[in-house]
């Protein structure tokens, strides 16, 4: 089996390594705009809006606490069998 042995030259390897860097970059920016849309949050058209998406995140935070500190208790009940006085 014979096969056809390639050789490199610097300007060969050069040129691969900036199209490689290119594509990073892009992929970057890309990977960097999703995440952009994904977790801002959407421009409000008025104030009304504005203040209703504050008090959507006031109770999103608000259950997020509760929810942790149910989980917390659930816990302690598992790995704390002794009772405190």
């Amino acid at each position: 089996m014979n096969t056809p042995q390639t050789y490199y030259t610097l300007e060969m390897i050069r040129q691969q390594r900036s199209d490689k860097k290119a594509e990073i970059l892009q992929s970057k920016q890309r990977m960097y705009q999703l995440a952009h849309q994904l977790f801002n949050p959407p421009q409000s058209k008025n104030k009304f809006e504005g203040m209703m998406q504050h008090v959507n995140m006031g109770i999103a935070a608000y259950d997020g606490v509760m929810t942790g500190i149910k989980v917390l208790r659930r816990i302690r009940t598992f790995f704390g069998s002794k009772k405190r006085k």
